[in-house]
């Protein structure tokens, strides 16, 4: 079944990261053989429908941070329960993506279908940590006065890494390096976002400051201070002199009692 209103996303997600419950109401049903546009179809394929809501709590995978994961419930008597496997994000629509756990949601009256956002919490604050953890590493390079300018960040669990274009002075080991973010995070530093108004689609801009280090710009979610992190560890980083590039590794060991109490 297909309900074909359409309109731009709204970005709950960007209000609290902490936010994981909430209404929403949906706006398409979309079959996973009948993507809206030609270039959905492979993100379509992998799974069995496609959800549309007026507003979402779920992050999209984008930004180098991983989707966010959960489940759509009906608030119907029949309760029925969208999977959310993957999450993403297409000409301002948000579409999760993933299957009916038993049986699809009743659309008879679907201008006022409404359903509940349950996003996975263990899924949301890993990816929130890990991505204030590619900050943090952003942050203290940026402050150091090394030939360095950052390029990107890929915020996955399994292989974390931040890059920066420029060579990271090779008199800086990895051990002195891991002891001055470790300092960051032992601080426990605020972890602020700060929107602007933006001038290139007349909507906001976002940045992510870390302590008074210098503001960063970021669309993703983080955590609200360097004390929930729990520990980055510096993995390895290469310097690439022939490529004039410094590749920074990292991992996450989370601390579980910061986070149990949210």
């Amino acid at each position: 079944m297909t309900i074909t209103t359409t309109t731009t996303t709204v970005l709950s997600y960007f209000e609290d990261t902490y936010k994981l419950v909430d209404q929403a109401k949906v706006l398409q049903i979309i079959d996973s053989s009948s993507p809206p546009d030609p270039a959905l179809i492979p993100l379509f394929s992998k799974h069995s429908a496609a959800l549309v809501l007026d507003h979402t709590l779920f992050y999209p995978q984008g930004g180098g941070q991983p989707t966010d994961t959960g489940t759509i419930v009906s608030s119907c008597h029949s309760g029925a329960v969208f999977n959310v496997r993957h999450v993403g994000s297409h000409k301002g629509t948000v579409y999760h993506l993933g299957s009916f756990a038993d049986q699809p949601f009743d659309d008879s009256s679907a201008e006022s279908l409404v359903v509940q956002m349950n996003v996975d919490k263990e899924t949301r604050l890993a990816n929130a940590r890990c991505h204030s953890g590619g900050h943090v590493i952003f942050s203290v390079v940026k402050s150091s006065g090394w030939p360095m300018v950052e390029k990107k960040g890929h915020h996955f669990a399994d292989g974390a890494y931040v890059e920066f274009e420029g060579i990271m002075p090779e008199a800086v080991s990895k051990e002195e390096f891991q002891k001055t973010i470790d300092d960051v995070v032992s601080a426990d530093m605020p972890v602020s976002v700060i929107a602007v108004d933006g001038q290139d689609e007349g909507g906001q801009r976002r940045f992510v400051q870390v302590g008074d280090f210098e503001q960063n710009a970021c669309g993703g979610t983080h955590v609200r201070s360097t004390g929930e992190l729990g520990r980055i560890v510096i993995k390895k980083v290469a310097r690439r002199k022939g490529q004039n590039v410094t590749k920074i590794s990292y991992a996450i060991e989370s601390n579980s009692d910061s986070l149990s109490s949210q």
